[in-house]
Formats: structure tokens, sequence, C-alpha cells
């Protein structure tokens, strides 16, 4: 015997094609908020400070994973910046995914998306600064040296508030709320 969940006040009872605008939303703003994120830390980290190149940048977020076996040269040189791409793409979807899940819902105009775009990207900044670089084995930062500011300011205008505004844009198109 099966059981019919649909009728539970949890189901989502949203027609299947605004489900599936939704989970766009969510991927055009992880795509968005990943690229924005890692063109900064190619400006930075790569054009204006010079210490790494693209290859080696990419290497450097699958250096949490890895450690100093991340920056191998060669094809497993490339195949470690592969990682560090996919790994830091998947941030951006775990982080999109859980903005759209817990705070999507509760934010009904712009001005507030605005303000909840920029607070998350800020937290999100502290999240990987103080929970997720610690765990894993890639070098950091000093505290509050001038790359942690400028990053902490990029998540906060370049990851926080594009997943933010994109979400809420797709929401009051879906619900044809504009406020």
């Amino acid at each position: 015997m099966t059981t019919d969940y649909s009728s539970s006040p949890t189901a989502d009872r949203r027609p299947a094609r605004s489900r599936r605008s939704s989970w766009r939303a969510v991927a055009v703003a992880a795509l968005v908020a990943a690229v924005a994120d890692a063109a900064f830390a190619f400006m930075a980290y790569v054009l204006i400070a010079g210490r790494f190149n693209f290859e080696t940048l990419l290497q450097y977020i699958a250096s949490g994973l890895l450690g100093d076996a991340a920056f191998a040269t060669g094809w497993a040189g490339i195949g470690t910046a592969t990682l560090g791409f996919a790994i830091h793409a998947a941030l951006a979807v775990v982080f999109t995914a859980f903005y759209a899940v817990v705070i999507s819902p509760r934010v009904h105009t712009l001005a507030t998306a605005s303000v909840a775009g920029v607070a998350y990207g800020a937290g999100i900044w502290v999240v990987m600064n103080a929970v997720v670089l610690p765990l894993g084995r890639a070098a950091r930062e000093p505290f509050l040296s001038g790359y942690y500011l400028a990053f902490g300011v990029d998540h906060a205008l370049l990851v926080g508030l594009p997943i933010a505004l994109i979400l809420w844009a797709s929401a009051s198109r879906r619900t044809g709320e504009r406020a």
C-alpha cells in the first residue's frame, strides 16, 4: 500500500512549471554568483597581486580537499584545477539553494531582498572562513588582512546580492507581486 502525501500541509502544490522555474532561478543565481566571485578572485589574485595564474587559482580551491597535492603540474594539475572549479560551483549551488529554501520565502520587497542579500553574502564569507576553510587543508589569509576584507565585500555584493535579487525577481514574477 502506498501513502498519498499530496494532501499534507507541506506538499508543494504549485504546478510543475512553476517549480521548474524556481529551480531554474536557483541555477541562474548560483551561476551568476559563482562567475562573479571567480572573476573577482581572478582580478585580485591573478591580475593585481600576481599570486596565482588561472590554473593555480582553481587548484587552490581544490587544495581544501587535497592539500599541497592539488598543485600538481601537467595533466594532474588540470585535473585538480577542474576539481577546484567543480567545488566552487557546487558551493555556489548549495549556498543559493539554502537561500532559496530558508530565506527567500520571507523576502517580499526589493529593499528587503537587497539587505538580506548583502548580509547573506557577508555571512557566507564568515562561514567559509570560520568553518569551511579551517576544516580543509588550504592555506588561509590572515584574519582581517586586505584580502580578507576585500573578499568579504566581494561576497556581500557579488555573491549574496545577486542570489537574493535573482531569486526575488523570479518569485515576484511568478506571483505577480513587485514591491
